[in-house]
């Protein structure tokens, strides 16, 4: 059971009145923090609020401008990762630090090998040794690794233990765990929990980074605020909650996630948008698609789940244009679309949210204006014969702007110069300009602060409410819960099941994600009965 704080043991490392710019950006602001010794000790905030500088200065990445960094009661100068490693400090990225082509034992091995003579002069590693010592590291931490499994064929959350692992290998005893649940299943976010409350209860420290406020309610012992480089408190977790975390991390309460139905039923017997039969492979010859079967209704918001990396970006990629089909069908309203152009199907009404706003929704360096009118730029309403109006685009972008309540500054700015959550309400603007009655919509959220998510689901609510429809593709799982009708699960690039949106939650669509029938899922996890809502 998590402990108070008036209970925590003594600090394991912190920082004292850090602060920390980059030009004008004030990044952190006078910050003290304090991290008890073997405690799962959680970081909340929003993108920006200063989290990830922070962990640079723990890690030593980073130097302070001002304060100090104390571990065991010590001040400290950090001046590498090295020198974090030399006093126990190791950090798990999201990227993992892992060669694809190597073993797991390998990649466990690799720069700090233990060796023993060979012939002659040579030395060679000693690998029983250290599947010895990666075998006694994983049973502390309550797990069991294959470690002869080449690391490009283990599940994900198995490479996330094995480079935790690897710290522990090397003296880590504080390890620094950034979004470490942002690719996992359920099942495997469970397996991992039960790993570092087990490392937690034999004397580790976990420094747990996340956005996922259920997750850390779940895990952490305490947590700690961030706002724009400023701590705002520290509360263990048995005296707080996900509405009073939200309210601290944003500065007033704001409600997401928050399950609202539908207007009205969407009809069953009909559908607007019909895959059948959805195929597609890779420039090597790998299967991405495997007969992908989905109706999209009008009037409905039907999700797509899996764990990444399952063909969701194939499927998005197929029905927007922008990455071809080797087999199947898609039809909008009876018109076959399979195989066909962005411009084509953005000319029958199927508007497209790419999952990568920086590189493929937008030009960052371009104006806002221009970003806004881009698609459609060649429209009657914006010139003649090819020669742009620039009085009647500039009327344009402002109705767009301000129908979405979007905060800049001038049209004239780069879109670079809007925040995450107004980068993205622009691409929604655009796409919603030219009265689509579909959206095909990927990872919406990704990287949108807390109002920012808001503001897009109740986007999404409306557009469906005025009898529009949108598939909607997100590896957030509280998203898909909240506002979609229906959610499929995509698994091995097939999808693996369906269920409504009344009847889901964690449980089983975690099931369906590791390859469980949606029968089976249902019925393991109780039946619609024990549905959750976030």
């Amino acid at each position: 059971m998590p402990e108070t704080l008036r209970q925590r043991p003594a600090s394991k490392l912190g920082v004292v009145g850090i602060s920390k710019s980059y030009g004008t950006v004030r990044a952190l602001q006078n910050v003290t923090l304090d991290i008890a010794s073997h405690e799962v000790h959680a970081i909340v905030g929003e993108n920006g609020a200063g989290k990830s500088t922070l962990m640079r200065l723990l890690q030593g990445l980073e130097t302070p401008d001002a304060g100090t960094v104390v571990v065991e009661g010590r001040p400290v100068q950090l001046a590498s990762a090295r020198d974090a490693m030399a006093l126990g400090i190791g950090m798990v990225h999201q990227e993992f630090m892992l060669v694809p082509n190597l073993t797991l034992l390998e990649n466990f091995a690799l720069g700090a090998e233990p060796r023993r003579r060979g012939i002659g002069f040579s030395q060679l590693v000693d690998w029983e040794k250290l599947k010895e010592i990666g075998d006694r590291l994983a049973r502390q931490a309550g797990v069991s690794v294959d470690w002869s499994l080449r690391t490009s064929e283990a599940p994900v959350h198995v490479r996330q233990i094995v480079e935790i692992t690897r710290l522990l290998s090397r003296g880590a005893n504080t390890v620094i765990l950034d979004e470490p649940t942002s690719i996992l299943a359920p099942r495997q976010v469970e397996d991992l929990f039960k790993m570092l409350r087990e490392l937690r209860r034999t004397g580790s420290t976990i420094l747990f980074i996340s956005h996922k406020l259920h997750e850390v309610l779940s895990l952490a012992d305490a947590v700690t605020v961030i706002r724009r480089g400023r701590v705002v408190d520290t509360k263990p977790v048995l005296e707080t909650g996900i509405a009073e975390l939200t309210r601290l991390m944003v500065g007033e309460d704001v409600v997401i996630n928050q399950r609202i139905a539908s207007a009205k039923t969407p009809q069953k017997s009909e559908s607007v948008l019909k895959i059948r039969g959805l195929s597609a492979i890779d420039d090597r010859g790998v299967s991405r698609l495997e007969s992908v079967d989905v109706d999209l209704r009008p009037g409905e918001i039907h999700g797509i789940a899996g764990v990444s990396g399952n063909g969701q970006d194939e499927l998005v990629g197929c029905l927007a244009g922008v990455y071809r089909p080797s087999s199947g069908s898609v039809q909008k309203d009876g018109i076959e679309l399979a195989g066909a152009g962005n411009g084509r199907i953005r000319s029958c009404g199927i508007g497209y949210v790419s999952p990568d706003r920086a590189h493929e929704g937008l030009s960052l360096d371009a104006t806002i204006e221009q970003n806004i009118v881009a698609g459609d730029h060649r429209s009657p309403e914006h010139g003649k014969r090819g020669w742009l109006n620039l009085r009647q685009v500039s009327e344009a972008a402002r109705r767009r702007l301000s129908g979405l309540g979007i905060v800049y500054d001038s049209m004239r700015d780069p879109a670079r110069s809007l925040s995450g959550g107004n980068q993205q309400r622009l691409v929604f603007a655009r796409e919603l300009a030219s009265d689509p009655d579909v959206l095909i919509v990927s990872q919406p959220t990704r990287g949108v602060d807390v109002k920012g998510i808001f503001a897009i689901h109740e986007l999404l609510r409306q557009f469906r409410d005025r009898g529009g429809s949108v598939l909607l593709v997100s590896e957030e799982l509280e998203e898909l819960i909240a506002i979609c009708d229906r959610i499929s699960v995509m698994s091995g690039g097939r999808i693996v099941g369906s269920v409504d949106g009344e009847d889901a939650n964690f449980d089983i669509l975690g099931r369906m994600m590791l390859m469980q029938n949606a029968d089976e899922a249902m019925s393991r996890a109780g039946g619609a009965g024990d549905a959750q809502t976030v």
